[in-house]
């Protein structure tokens, strides 16, 4: 029988202490941009700061709903047909920046390909889940949840954002590996989706010259390799201990969005590689923490749960990361908590309530 316990204090104090610091680097990083592009320094920080307040709102009231609620048929199926609609209506949205990945809500924007995160860990949780309790075949919850899936992840590659549907394929992953599905098979989904991507990779134009450009960033410093090279900049510039807050000149309108894509470079350039070391020991002390939630779990639809929104979180934030430090092709990926962006920041802080609910029991 399970205990019921306090909510993980350290997994709650994590989550609010990269959220308050996201903050300030937002305003940091994008008052100059917003000076240019509104004519307001605060811009971009104001926008973030209401988001915020929404999100805290959000996990709060999904940390006081007990998790097993989101293992109701009604809800899940509700879920996954809200999602559909909600990516299809993006598809028939005006383009923003040549993509269809928003939908406008008078002066905010909605992203659905956020929230497939979080509907894709539920929905894996319900089903794999169920396989277990009901003792069913492997291909009964695989089918539907890979169908599903599939069909969401052609929708988001449409928008298009091959990123999105990495880090959804890493939440699959994850999600098949707490419920035991055997190592052939899994090794064996890993390999295809390994070889889809690749061939999405070079498929697309765009993404070809991303790649190549990856493979060989000082060949066109002044084009395709100028974000890279820019970020690289930044986060050498930084040294040790950095310029310290506000002392950044590549915000200068030189790093392209500094406080979504590259926000991590902000960070290394103005509090150097201490600051650096620190935003990711956060995130490895979060991963570790939302594992033993997983461990803690007092049952297999509670630690699917976990597992998924864990591996979200962190898996996005080492992408960033890497991404900012051209250890991998360049991606408009937030890093999670800290970058701006309203729909990424209230998903991941509504699936983090869900975390600490799952860590109340044990």
């Amino acid at each position: 029988m399970s205990r019921y316990l306090s909510f993980d204090r350290k997994l709650f104090t994590v989550t609010l202490g990269l959220l308050a610091f996201g903050l300030v680097m937002i305003y940091s990083s994008s008052a100059v941009l917003a000076l240019t592009r509104k004519g307001d320094p605060g811009y971009f920080f104001k926008h973030q700061l209401v988001w915020a307040i929404i999100g805290v709102i959000a996990l709060f009231c999904t940390q006081r709903i007990p998790y097993t609620q989101w293992g109701r048929r009604k809800y899940v199926l509700g879920l996954m047909s809200l999602e559909v609609m909600l990516l299809l209506l993006a598809l028939a949205s005006p383009s923003i920046n040549g993509s269809h990945r928003w939908i406008k809500l008078g002066p905010m924007t909605l992203q659905p390909s956020e929230t497939a995160k979080l509907v894709v860990v539920i929905l894996g949780a319900f089903l794999l889940n169920k396989r277990v309790e009901e003792k069913r075949e492997w291909t009964k919850a695989l089918v539907p949840l890979g169908a599903y899936v599939g069909f969401v992840a052609v929708l988001i590659l449409v928008q298009p954002d091959l990123g999105t549907v990495v880090i959804l394929g890493a939440i699959m992953v994850s999600l098949l590996l707490v419920a035991g599905l055997p190592w052939k098979w899994l090794g064996g989904m890993i390999l295809i989706g390994a070889v889809a991507v690749s061939v999405l990779a070079v498929s697309s134009p765009y993404r070809r010259q991303r790649l190549m450009t990856f493979m060989n960033p000082e060949a066109d410093v002044r084009h395709e390799g100028f974000q890279a090279q820019q970020s690289l900049i930044a986060v050498g510039s930084g040294g040790l201990v950095g310029k310290w807050v506000g002392g950044s000149s590549q915000k200068l309108l030189f790093l392209p969005e500094p406080h979504t894509d590259f926000i991590y470079a902000m960070i290394g350039e103005e509090l150097g590689l201490v600051g650096n070391l620190l935003v990711l020991g956060c995130f490895l002390f979060f991963g570790y923490l939302g594992l033993k939630a997983v461990r803690g779990a007092p049952d297999l639809f509670g630690a699917l749960l976990a597992m998924g929104i864990v591996s979200w979180v962190v898996l996005q934030a080492l992408v960033h990361i890497m991404v900012t430090l051209t250890l991998l092709p360049t991606k408009g990926l937030p890093l999670p908590l800290l970058s701006y962006g309203g729909s990424n920041l209230v998903v991941t802080l509504a699936g983090i309530g869900i975390l600490l609910n799952v860590s109340e029991h044990e």
